[in-house]
């Protein structure tokens, strides 16, 4: 636990959620295996391609949809269908496919548990501030038990862009009816969270887990402070 700027008071707290309560790389890792075995399965065409053949489609896709790259769920979408199109299955086909592929993918990247201890920590938090959820992620909060927790939600994409642009953090502290600064922003990712988190007023908590399997990038600018891991946050109760 270490300590970059004074932190002042605030009034909310607002979460990033993957690789910052739990550990995703995995469950990502797994999941996109699974998606490739589903894929074979429903398009045997499938089994010749290398991921070199999807990365293609998904930089044509954000090539003609820009927007996409705020989106992580439609571009997956449009990538899969884009694919399948390419390999001769109708639009209507294509479609369809992409659909089944993205619903199968959302149910192994759902499929994880958020430790028990975390859970604890968010309830205690709960009791003395307001928390919001703010990802740029897909991951379902109903379905890996988390909802409860957070009086708003955020996701990038359906009009929001990603972090590190202000736009959920400015929502969030709409929402809050709070003032950028009255904001502390928990994450892991010191682009989207810690740059993004500063550059909207808010302040910033940047957690660096090395048990957890993503690589972070060096910070560009300092956080407020930096824990070893979430649970650290019990010093606010």
């Amino acid at each position: 636990m270490r300590f970059y700027r004074r932190l002042s008071s605030f009034k909310a707290i607002s979460f990033d959620l993957d690789d910052t309560l739990y550990d995703n790389h995995p469950v990502i890792s797994k999941a996109e295996l699974e998606l490739q075995q589903f894929l074979m399965s429903a398009a045997p065409e499938c089994s010749a391609l290398g991921s070199d053949y999807w990365w293609q489609h998904r930089q044509v896709c954000l090539t003609n949809q820009p927007e996409l790259c705020h989106d992580v769920t439609a571009l997956r979408l449009a990538c899969i269908q884009s694919g399948m199109q390419a390999l001769g299955y109708s639009s209507l086909d294509a479609a369809n496919k992409a659909q089944q592929g993205l619903d199968f993918f959302l149910s192994h990247r759902n499929n994880l548990q958020v430790p028990q201890p975390v859970k604890e920590l968010l309830a205690q938090l709960q009791q003395r501030f307001p928390l919001v959820a703010i990802s740029n992620g897909n991951v379902g909060i109903d379905e890996i038990g988390i909802s409860e927790y957070f009086e708003h939600c955020y996701f990038a994409g359906a009009g929001n862009l990603q972090k590190p642009e202000n736009d959920m953090f400015s929502k969030a502290c709409d929402d809050l009816a709070i003032t950028p600064s009255e904001l502390l922003h928990i994450g892991d990712c010191t682009h989207a969270d810690i740059y993004g988190a500063l550059s909207a007023g808010c302040q910033t908590i940047w957690v660096n887990n090395n048990e957890f399997g993503i690589r972070k990038k060096p910070l560009k600018v300092l956080p407020n402070a930096e824990f070893d891991f979430v649970e650290q946050l019990t010093i606010f109760l």
